[in-house]
């Protein structure tokens, strides 16, 4: 830390760089990327947990396979390289990514508080949107690399997914096992692009240091020394660890990607309350919400888990609007919980320190803990290797896992993080791969040596849960004849997917022309790209069990589809026809395809669709 200190004393002063994600246009209006639905699992942490554990040890996928579109779909694990930079072997899929690892990167990477493939407006079990980052990170693993929507490759066209970004879209065990590949490709990286940690051991967690960096983007903003982070904020993030140094004083912002994901593998989160409970009670299904809730009238709260956003603290217990307030906020519990929408539910609170203490209003449980006297400061830093405060395994995502994040204290290590070496390769785009960063994670002489992650070998068995035996069955008509009346309103016809088999049957929709629309009844606002079918053997949730509502769900989800018109994009006068193709992505069920037809006279003048949109070309609002 003193190495790191007298670093930060040079006061480098570097920008932050761009981090630009080739073909890709933002995902917000009047852009869009795709509109795909998923299964978001209902025992989300032992369901997620195996798959990771499936995915990191390359058995999770099946190999490529061939639709009767002719379009491949290959998510297989690669493998990973191994050694040093001057004795480097081939990539070999027995070298498997330490599972913890990508566990704490899902949890960086997807919805705060919990692990998730799906919006935040979907229950846990059941189906709806698939997460959606505003630059186009796909669900649980927030998937950019090779997602884009702008150009093909690789969408199949402008705006239309391939088959390959559908199922990442829709199928969490494809989007888990397209994550770990990407993190993989990180590691691959090394030594032509990217320095190597160590002897290059995949094995070894701190050996993973560099690759982990890439994985958000090798940009300064993640550099340990850099000078706009505060240096005593300790070696990595507390991850909401209450007994971890630094919770109470820094948030997540303060903290470089690497020492998150680092953070979150030291420190595992939580479980939930409600998912503890029912795991000791396994049938029940009793939350600690409905047992009363975790708070009491009195009870002193902070607000936790919004960074890099904030809480809204808002007037009523609905998602009205409200005040911000960031992490570290205290509040007090004067009554509730109430009912919320769209969220657990909500407290009665008053604010207790700072800006607009002593203002009453209502918060989401989500994002309160009860409040915790901040640790006394660290102590000064010491030679050699720091110690790591023992965390309770017991209730948590994954096992806490020891390791060692670069010693400063070493010369070597020391010297490799000096900001010019980042720099001066940065400026040489990274070719060569920084030789000049490479450092050692094993130092004899100061007690510093690697470790491995301590989670048990998954059952290759477990795969054929996660895919099941998918097959779809399609009712409606193939032929449509549509009409738009002088108002503008269309008709329209209705498709049901259904899956005749068993667990998740994703599948896409595709169109031949921009003037068909498909959507879900009641949510024209989301064009749909692709969708999934639960079979019957599966429990779909449709309402979640809160403070005061029950579980509520049903055998199997069919996927109703609304196939209509868009009259922007009729030419007046004109009779106009195309298809609407729904095909399967795994699993059988064969093609269905729709003949749509609309008779002449209706229509407007066509604009720009907000779904396909030439870059830097000005566009009318839909």
């Amino acid at each position: 830390m003193l190495a790191l200190l007298a670093f930060l004393a040079f006061g480098y002063a570097v920008s932050n760089p761009a981090h630009v994600r080739a073909d890709h246009l933002a995902c917000h209006a009047p852009f869009r990327g795709f509109d795909f639905d998923t299964f978001e699992l209902e025992d989300y942490v032992t369901g997620y947990s195996q798959a990771i554990e499936l995915a990191t040890s390359g058995k999770a996928i099946p190999p490529a396979y061939t639709l009767s579109s002719g379009e491949t779909i290959d998510v297989t694990y690669q493998g990973l390289e191994s050694g040093a930079r001057t004795a480097r072997t081939a990539a070999s899929t027995a070298r498997t990514v330490p599972p913890s690892l990508y566990k704490s990167i899902a949890w960086i990477e997807s919805a705060a508080g919990a692990w998730g493939n799906a919006s935040g407006s979907v229950p846990f079990g059941g189906v709806g949107a698939t997460l959606l980052s505003g630059d186009c990170g796909y669900g649980m693993g927030q998937i950019t690399s090779g997602m884009g929507h702008s150009s093909a490759p690789p969408a199949l066209e402008y705006g239309v997914p391939s088959a390959r970004q559908a199922i990442i879209g829709t199928h969490p065990l494809f989007n888990i096992a397209e994550g770990v590949r990407i993190l993989a490709d990180k590691w691959n990286s090394a030594p032509n692009f990217r320095p190597i940690a160590g002897t290059g051991d995949p094995a070894a967690l701190e050996d993973w240091y560099y690759a982990i960096w890439s994985y958000n983007g090798f940009a300064f903003s993640n550099h340990p020394l850099n000078p706009s982070l505060n240096p005593l904020r300790g070696d990595v993030w507390h991850c909401g660890e209450k007994a971890a140094p630094g919770y109470g004083s820094f948030v997540r912002s303060d903290y470089t990607y690497i020492e998150l994901v680092y953070g979150c593998l030291r420190y595992p989160p939580a479980k939930p309350a409600a998912v503890v409970t029912a795991q000791a009670n396994p049938g029940e299904g009793v939350s600690a919400a409905a047992a009363g809730g975790p708070f009491a009238v009195g009870d002193l709260v902070s607000v936790t888990g919004t960074a890099p956003e904030c809480m809204k603290f808002r007037p009523t217990p609905t998602t009205e609007d409200g005040t911000c307030l960031k992490d570290g906020r205290q509040l007090e519990i004067l009554g509730g919980p109430q009912p919320g929408i769209g969220l657990n539910s909500f407290w009665n609170v008053k604010i207790s320190s700072g800006e607009n203490k002593g203002k009453i209003g209502w918060a989401a449980d989500q994002f309160l803990t009860k409040y915790v006297a901040p640790p006394p400061p660290p102590p000064p830093p010491v030679i050699g290797p720091p110690t790591i405060p023992p965390v309770s395994p017991a209730d948590r995502y994954w096992l806490p896992q020891g390791f060692v994040i670069p010693d400063f204290g070493d010369v070597a290590v020391a010297a490799a993080f000096a900001p010019q070496h980042f720099l001066d390769c940065q400026d040489g785009g990274f070719g060569g791969g920084c030789p000049d960063m490479d450092y050692p994670t094993t130092i004899p002489g100061r007690g510093v040596t690697t470790h491995q992650d301590r989670t048990p070998a998954v059952s290759a068995g477990l795969a054929s849960k996660f895919l099941g035996d998918p097959k779809l069955q399609y009712s409606g008509p193939t032929t449509l004849s549509l009409s738009v009346t002088s108002s503008g309103a269309a008709t329209n016809g209705v498709v049901t997917v259904k899956n005749v088999g068993t667990w998740i049957a994703p599948f896409r929709v595709r169109t031949t022309a921009d003037w068909i629309v498909v959507h879900h009844p009641g949510d024209s606002t989301r064009t749909l790209d692709a969708s999934v079918a639960i079979g019957a053997e599966s429990d779909v949730v449709i309402q979640q069990a809160t403070a005061n509502k029950p579980r509520i769900a049903k055998k199997g989800s069919d996927s109703v589809l609304v196939i209509t018109v868009n009259p922007r994009f009729l030419t007046p006068g004109v009779g106009m026809s195309g298809k609407v193709y729904i095909e399967p992505l795994l699993g059988g069920g064969g093609v269905f395809v729709v003949d749509v037809s609309v008779a002449g006279g209706a229509g407007q003048t066509p604009g720009l669709s907000n779904k396909r949109v030439i870059p830097n070309v000005a566009s009318d609002s839909p």
